[in-house]
């Protein structure tokens, strides 16, 4: 399930990663929560790995590089 969600993220560009429905991919700005104590400087961005799966991470120089994983859907905001 994982392996789907990061080869179609792989797989678009930037411009079809934002527009992509599937992926709900935006910027995390919840970031008042514990587990995002340390990454309140940076800007987080999440993208959809399952319905209830998400990944959070942040992108630095077009790289997206993931920082934590929500399996249980209670950091999304």
């Amino acid at each position: 399930m994982f392996e789907d969600a990061f080869r179609i993220f792989a797989e678009l560009s930037w411009a079809d990663i934002y527009n992509s429905e599937g992926l709900d991919y935006k910027e995390y700005t919840n970031k008042q929560k514990d587990s995002f104590a340390i990454f309140r400087s940076k800007k987080i961005f999440k993208f959809r790995i399952t319905q209830k799966y998400r990944c959070f991470g942040e992108v630095v120089n077009g790289v997206f590089h993931v920082l934590m994983f929500d399996l249980t859907h209670k950091l999304s905001d």
